[in-house]
């Protein structure tokens, strides 16, 4: 019998596949914008349709999420992303200056490293493939555990439609043998340039450890404040329906509801209305117990279930119209299970009496877990709006919309991105939707200055006049 160490073959794979990459790097600095554009419009036409196909693979290995969310999203998603990606300068040439000619030039980064998620590691790879190759960059997928059967079937496309395309060999890959070892030599690898971690907080230390630029994006916690000038209906619907949406999966999903006392009753009764169930004591408790194995550990068998099925688990039944479960708290404290990031369609409701105490709600809430890097709000009061927005910590604030949509730029004016940044959550180096943009650097050109020469002073100069004249007299002297 053949024994294989897993963590050696990791480690030499991934040596070999940054190595390999590098090498296509320096082919891939040859290529122009219009270069890089024909491959990655080749990408959107041929790849896209195999979409629904690469999802029943995930699903295959990751019974997480609903299909027919993740179809449509993908569809929403890719179908809105296109043109900005496609029409966007990165590379070459980014500004003019008539007179001295080109000031900013944008250059590729080199090799990236792409730590997938183990939710939605289909769309998030293509996503992170898409805006590396669009800058020129070679790009390596490192799936998680367990994960790696759905991304090698996503590769298998790939790979044909690279050489398809002239890509050069190696500049698109991916870690076949995915363990912590092997993960840790590529990120330390001299070679890779940036690293992508998408969504998997326990890898963290490790990646933090390669000393490499970081971005950091993770699903988050999201506190939503609703104001009472807000419209109940139109908030409780974008709540209930961002928060149920792929069973809760998607960046960004609101998962703490601060509510003003004055509105609470009417909000919760919209809340039940848009599909929200509100659960009793004996209930959470039950829920409790399934949701968490340890302390605060969540429950893997939890992570992207519907609230039907996860009240079921829990044993007690609920509608099968219900999309997300309610648990009413009175205030936060750390041994609070419901404070915990939470990858499933469930809400935790906080009752403050006013605007100012929800300020402070939403500031405690992000401070506790350091999971939020974006906050909601639901009102028609600028003032209060301008407030939250000067306060709170986080790379983005939604207004008066559902977070998990328009937080990744769908129908609204933020970048269209699935990379949500997550610096004020202490992970990565930015704050900000991360396009192909970010992984370029910007090269500035600068010109001396030419200085103009001093002008004789009239009164010391002589006319050619003047000087015809003293020619004349001194000749006729």
């Amino acid at each position: 019998m053949l024994f294989v160490d897993q963590d050696l073959q990791s480690i030499q794979e991934a040596r070999i596949l940054v190595e390999s990459a590098r090498d296509a790097h320096t082919l891939l600095q040859e290529y122009d914008q219009k270069d890089l554009d024909r491959i990655v419009e080749a990408f959107f036409s041929q790849l896209l349709p195999e979409i629904p196909e690469l999802i029943d693979s995930e699903l295959g290995v990751r019974h997480t999420g609903c299909r027919e969310d993740k179809v449509q999203f993908a569809k929403i998603f890719f179908s809105q992303l296109k043109e900005p990606l496609l029409t966007e300068q990165v590379v070459g040439i980014l500004a003019n200056q008539d007179q001295s000619g080109p000031k900013t030039i944008g250059v590729s980064l080199g090799v990236v490293a792409v730590i997938l998620p183990r939710e939605n590691m289909i769309i998030n790879g293509l996503y992170a493939a898409l805006i590396a190759l669009k800058a020129g960059n070679a790009v390596i997928l490192v799936p998680q555990s367990h994960t790696e059967a759905a991304v090698a079937h996503m590769f298998t496309k790939l790979a044909s439609l690279s050489e398809s395309t002239g890509l050069p060999a190696g500049a698109l890959s991916y870690l076949q043998t995915s363990t912590e070892a092997g993960i840790k030599a590529l990120s330390c690898h001299p070679a890779v340039a940036l690293i992508l971690a998408l969504g998997c907080p326990e890898l963290f230390t490790l990646l933090e450890s390669s000393n490499k630029p970081l971005i950091y994006g993770g699903t988050g916690g999201t506190p939503v404040f609703i104001e009472r000038s807000a419209d109940l209906k139109e908030a409780a619907k974008a709540i209930v329906t961002s928060r149920g949406f792929d069973n809760g999966l998607l960046p960004a999903a609101e998962q703490f509801v601060i509510a003003e006392g004055v509105i609470a009753g009417q909000l919760k009764e919209e809340l039940s209305q848009a599909g929200a169930y509100f659960m009793n004591e004996q209930e959470e408790q039950q829920l409790i117990q399934f949701l968490f194995v340890g302390k605060n550990q969540v429950n893997p068998l939890c992570i992207g279930q519907a609230a039907s099925e996860l009240a079921k688990r829990a044993g007690f039944t609920v509608s099968d119209t219900t999309q997300v479960l309610v648990s009413e708290q009175p205030y936060i404290f750390d041994e609070n299970p419901f404070a915990t990031e939470l990858k499933c369609p469930i809400l935790t409701f906080y009752l403050e009496p006013d605007w100012i105490h929800a300020c402070e709600k939403c500031l405690e809430l992000l401070r506790e877990k350091e999971t939020g890097h974006t906050l909601a709000i639901h009102s028609h009061n600028q003032a209060v709006i301008q407030e939250f927005a000067l306060k709170k910590p986080v790379g983005r604030m939604i207004v008066n919309g559902p977070a998990s949509f328009t937080s990744v730029g769908l129908d609204s004016t933020l970048p269209v991105s699935l990379i949500l940044g997550g610096l004020t959550t202490g992970r990565g180096y930015t704050a900000k939707n991360i396009t192909a943009f970010d992984l370029t650097y910007q090269r500035a050109i600068g010109y001396t200055k030419v200085k103009e020469q001093p002008a004789i002073p009239v009164t010391t100069a002589f006319t050619e006049w003047e000087l015809l004249e003293k020619i004349v007299r001194k000749i006729i002297d």
